[in-house]
């Protein structure tokens, strides 16, 4: 089976950069790989400066081998101690396990995640706390099996809340399920960047709030064994 990503990001309208920040890295010893996402709650400089910092220490404790629930309480409970439960952030892992054959989807965030297989969607939305703000927090977990056809997807606040300024509701399953069966040839990129400018035209080209998509997308292609990671970034009031 083959694994492909894609992920399709903006700031808000007025910031000058997103207080996101995702990444992808490798599990140890071809254990599988995982994708992180934090979104630091709070504006501005600090906001990068908490994701970024949750999100380095969550993928070197899993380059380590420790467990995604178990990275996360150790950053939750750091978070908490280094800020006196003054910061906290939104945190989403995806792991996809070669050990155990199944995606594992760890949330601390209000955003839900999305599951496609076979014309169904499922919303995984229980309630779960950010991170930081005690000690001792757990994520919500939920483990399905890898299968050819599986899409995940997982978004921030600013998607999932677009529109709502304007008095409008974005409907996600219904965009995600319109790209997978109606474009049945679109990949996962196109998927992200589908929902992504979707989400920005409901904030009416303004967006609300830092915006994120990553879509992940197992499919039954045989290839060698390469992985590949191809970049489209903008530089923003640069001229040269």
């Amino acid at each position: 089976m083959h694994l492909r990503i894609g992920i399709a990001k903006t700031q808000k309208y007025t910031a000058n950069e997103s207080g996101e920040t995702i990444d992808l890295i490798e599990r140890p010893s071809g254990e599988g790989y995982s994708v992180v996402l934090c979104d630091g709650i709070m504006s501005g400089n600090k906001a990068k400066a908490v994701s970024s910092f949750v999100t380095t220490k969550v993928m070197g404790m899993i380059s380590e081998g420790v467990r995604d629930s178990t990275a996360i309480r150790a950053i939750s409970d750091q978070l908490y101690t280094t800020y006196g439960g003054n910061t906290e952030a939104y945190l989403t892992i995806i792991s996809v396990d070669l050990n155990t054959g199944t995606f594992v989807v760890s949330r601390n965030n209000p955003a839900p995640v999305y599951y496609y297989r076979l014309g169904k969607i499922n919303v995984w939305d229980n309630f779960c706390k950010p991170i930081g703000g005690a000690k001792h927090i757990l994520p919500s977990i939920t483990e399905v099996k890898i299968e050819s056809g599986n899409i995940i997807m997982m978004i921030t606040d600013g998607v999932y809340n677009a529109g709502q300024t304007y008095g409008q509701e974005i409907d996600i399953p219904t965009l995600l399920r319109s790209m997978v069966e109606d474009c049945n040839s679109a990949n996962p990129q196109q998927i992200a960047d589908f929902i992504l400018n979707q989400a920005i035209q409901m904030d009416e080209g303004k967006p609300s709030a830092d915006m994120c998509v990553m879509i992940m997308q197992v499919t039954s292609k045989e290839s060698a064994p390469i992985r590949k990671v191809s970049y489209e970034l903008p530089f923003p009031n640069y001229r040269f």
